[in-house]
Order: structure tokens, then sequence, then C-alpha cells
């Protein structure tokens, strides 16, 4: 890697100027930095840029006029502007294990909600002892077994809840009882109480929960998408939803966001929908990955989540 006085930072997002806030003190003194809001003015400010820490979506529109980058740390766990990309001469990282709490927190609070009763018995106009279900002993499907996939598994068994995982390849991962390839799709549904999409946009991904995938799973079933609108069918989840297959859905995430106010999904019984605030990003958390990983640039050490770009994540 290249001495670290020839090197330049570009910080390029919306929130630019507040991440080089919150990195104030505490970047080598011999670091340029370079802050840009908008692809359109890092192509003509940020040329000589070798580091970049970068919303993926601005940085793709302006690779091509960063000749010497390096190094990209994403300030997204989405890096699809990215992968699809030509360029790829760079090293990209993403950020990992920042996600996993307040997924496991929407994931559960939903289930809780659902399976409680919480939100009928809270609009309710005359009294109703009826006992409401229970999350013990339910089978949690997750689309996804890396950092977050895990995170939610690990906070699901405090609740008695069992997490099998679905994964390309059917490797084995922390927190699940059992865990299947993507081949195996509907035989993995097909055990799962409540499925959790948490998939990564890739083309592998792409469409992957649709009308077979729904009604491989036991009739009344919960499933809930918290990871990419590119992987769901939303007119299969709907279609599900009206034939009761699925008794609820809750989607974060939709193909083309926002979602419009005229939508018809806002209205579909029993889909709940939460406007991509899932895991909302923390900049704080971010700053701090990027500060770590520039620490082992500086030193020569190999870089934490390098994404690798065949695979998409």
């Amino acid at each position: 890697m290249a001495e670290p006085a020839q090197d330049q930072l570009l910080v390029l997002a919306g929130d630019a100027d507040d991440l080089v806030a919150r990195m104030a003190g505490r970047l080598p003194p011999d670091l340029p930095v370079t802050t840009c809001r908008e692809a359109a003015a890092a192509r003509g400010l940020a040329s000589g840029a070798t580091l970049a820490l970068a919303n993926p979506a601005l940085l793709a529109g302006c690779l091509d006029a960063l000749p010497r980058l390096r190094w990209a740390q994403s300030t997204w766990a989405g890096v699809r502007p990215l992968v699809d990309h030509p360029r790829r001469d760079y090293t990209l990282t993403g950020v990992r294990g920042i996600f996993g709490q307040a997924m496991a927190e929407w994931t559960l609070g939903w289930l809780l909600a659902l399976e409680r009763g919480i939100l009928q018995r809270s609009r309710a106009t005359r009294w109703d002892g009826v006992p409401d279900g229970s999350v013990a002993g339910k089978r949690l499907g997750i689309l996804g077994t890396g950092a977050i996939g895990q995170a939610v598994a690990r906070a699901s068994a405090a609740l008695r809840i069992e997490s099998r995982g679905l994964n390309r390849s059917g490797h084995a991962a922390d927190g699940f009882a059992e865990t299947f390839a993507f081949a195996e799709a509907e035989r993995f549904a097909a055990g799962c109480d409540y499925l959790l999409a948490l998939l990564p946009d890739t083309p592998a991904s792409a469409g992957l929960v649709g009308g077979s995938l729904l009604g491989a799973l036991p009739r009344g079933a919960i499933f809930l998408n918290g990871g990419r609108g590119s992987t769901v069918d939303t007119g299969a989840v709907v279609a599900a939803l009206g034939t009761g297959q699925l008794r609820a859905a809750v989607l974060d995430v939709f193909p083309e966001e926002p979602l419009a106010d005229d939508d018809p999904l806002w209205t579909v019984d029993n889909l709940f929908i939460t406007s991509h605030t899932a895991a909302p990003t923390d900049p704080g958390a971010i700053v701090e990955l990027f500060l770590a990983n520039l620490a082992r640039y500086r030193a020569g050490d190999p870089l934490a989540d390098v994404v690798d770009f065949s695979r998409g994540y």
C-alpha cells in the first residue's frame, strides 16, 4: 500500500460534514480530507483521493474520476451500486456488527406484538379476556445467516424461539439449530412458523421470496422483510395475505423507495409497513469502523469486512 503521506481521503455522503466532525482530532494530521455531499462535486474536487468513506450510490457516480482510489469504506450495509460497477481495482469494505441489535429489536418487537395481539387490544373498545398466543417454541426461519442474522438468532433464543437459517451453501452459522442451502429453500420454509428475510441485494437473491417459497410455509405463518426489497415479490406477499397463507407480513424495504403515499400497499389488511427504519445507520458506529480500518490500512494490516465483488457482499 502507499506511504501514508501520499494518501488523500474523500468523505462522500449526504451527512459528510457530520462524519468529518465526528472524526475531529482522530484523523492522522498528514491525511488531507475532501468533503463532498454529491458525486458531481467529488468529480471536480477529489481526483487525487486514494481513500474514501462513502455512500455507495454516490461513489459509484464518480468512480471513473478517482483514478488513484485504493480503498473505499462503505457507509451503508448494501453495496450493490459498487458491486454492479465495472471498476473493481480497489478494495471495498462493508459494515458489519452494527445493525444486529436494532434488527433483533425490530423482529422480536413485531413478532411479540402480532402473537400477543397487542395491536388489536390497543384498539379494542370492549373487554376481551381470551388468552393470546406466544412466541415460545416457535421456529424462526432467517434468510441470511451473516452477522445480522446471527444477532437475531441469539436474541430469539432468549424467548425460546428456535432459529433455522438459509444461505448460499447451507454452511453452519452461530445461533442456528439448522441451516439450509438456497436449493433447499422450500424444505427450509416448511419448518418455519415465522420467516425473516435479511438477504443482501445480489443477483442470487433477487426475487427469492415469491409464491413458491411463501406457499411452502405452514398456513398462517408470519413474514418479515428487513433486508432488501429486491429479494421479495411483494405481489406474492399480498396474494398470500389474501388467501390466509400468511396471517401477517411486515415489510420494511421495497424495490422502489420511498413508497408513494397513494400506493395500494398501505391499505392491505394485515400488512404492516415500517418505512426502512428496522435498522437505521448509526453515523457514530460507521466512524468507529472506518477509523479502526484506517489504522489497519496505515499499519499495512489486512482490512476488516472486505467485500467479495463476485458475491456482492
